[in-house]
């Protein structure tokens, strides 16, 4: 079974300082299959989410039209169970190696993706199930095994 250990990261704010705490972050490739248009970026990872949560600006940015004709919408209990309207894209999500250029595992995915700017949450349906997650808080580091 393939494993690998994750730092926690810290994310450079606007200031040039960085964060002061790290977080549960892990390094992706997003890719919309359609346009082929990708990012490299950090998702956090969330297992009180049920499901992965993309900001709208990330689905424009790689060319789907949030609420186009035939996307599919749902009402998610959100953030602190404020309900949402999601619209559902389809990705595919690559975890890269902890230097971010190596590709580990790659999986498309339908994701829910909103019109606020959260962070990328990767959550339990969707992302997270595929794999088992050891968080280990005192070093700041975790890995996933699948």
């Amino acid at each position: 079974m393939p494993s690998y250990q994750y730092p926690f990261f810290r994310l450079q704010l606007q200031d040039g300082s960085l964060e002061h705490r790290s977080y549960t972050r892990l390094p992706l490739l997003i890719r919309n299959p359609a346009s082929g248009l990708a990012v490299t970026t950090l998702g956090l990872v969330d297992t009180g989410a049920d499901s992965t949560l993309f900001p709208a600006v990330l689905a424009v940015q790689l060319g789907h039209k949030l609420k186009g004709t035939g996307v599919k919408t749902t009402i998610t209990g959100g953030i602190e169970q404020t309900a949402l309207v999601v619209y559902k894209h389809t990705f595919e999500l690559s975890l890269l190696a902890p230097d971010m250029r190596r590709v580990l595992w790659r999986d498309t995915l339908e994701i829910d993706c909103v019109e606020s700017n959260p962070p990328i949450l990767l959550g339990v349906e969707d992302f997270l199930r595929h794999f088992r997650l050891a968080i280990n808080y005192p070093a700041e580091t975790m890995r996933l095994v699948w």
